[in-house]
């Protein structure tokens, strides 16, 4: 017999159901950036919202020149030491629904690791051979956002270094798009205490993610 009993509450009335153990899906929350200008000009924003303002059909988004996408923001970091595994993917899937929509934009993705895990690896490389541009950056020596006035039009410049020849590289952007961590929900910890379970073994069995 289990140590958990489980109410089950339906039609036909309450079931209780007795069982040894209970996986608790507590669900996340995202991570609202503080960097690359984030809340400080609306064409910055996160890939959830990226999403939405590509199925609103924004014209600001889809029919844009240049966009790019800074991944790991907010986490694998010494706050949040963890990789949040959907980003990659994530980006890479707005990023080939903006090319099916506009294939002339130009895309770039800022990344530490791509890890685009199972199939999601085939999306990667369909990516990269429609000329998504991949370009690593190290943690030490992130991407840098400002915002620039130049012939009257107002411009995202990126400035980041290509990793395999160490050049510095600057993209002006119309869009950018951030990758934010997700982050433990904030009824998490209440969701802990109805079943007893010890709130920061559950913040640290995220496993940490290599550099």
């Amino acid at each position: 017999m289990g140590i958990f009993v489980t109410k089950v509450k339906s039609d036909r009335g309450v079931t209780e159901i007795k069982h040894g153990a209970a996986v608790i899906a507590i669900g996340t929350d995202v991570y609202q950036p503080a960097e690359y200008l984030y809340g400080e000009n609306d064409r910055v924003m996160t890939q959830l919202e990226l999403e939405e303002q590509i199925n609103k059909g924004d014209e600001k988004v889809i029919k844009a020149e240049c966009l790019v996408m800074i991944q790991c923001v907010g986490c694998r970091n010494e706050e949040r030491n963890y990789c949040s595994r959907i980003c990659c993917s994530e980006s890479v899937k707005n990023a080939l629904k903006l090319k099916e929509i506009n294939p002339g934009m130009d895309i770039y993705i800022l990344f530490r690791d791509m890890r685009t895990y199972g199939f999601s690896e085939d999306y990667y490389r369909e990516a990269a051979e429609k000329d998504v541009k991949f370009i690593r950056y190290e943690p030490q020596d992130q991407p840098q956002v400002e915002a620039v006035n130049e012939d009257g039009k107002s411009i995202l410049r990126v400035t980041a270094t290509e990793y395999v020849l160490g050049n510095k590289l600057e993209i002006d952007a119309d869009i950018i798009a951030l990758a934010a961590a997700t982050i433990p929900s904030a009824g998490s910890k209440e969701v802990a205490q109805l079943f007893k379970v010890l709130w920061a073994r559950m913040v640290s069995s995220r496993r940490p993610m290599s550099n």
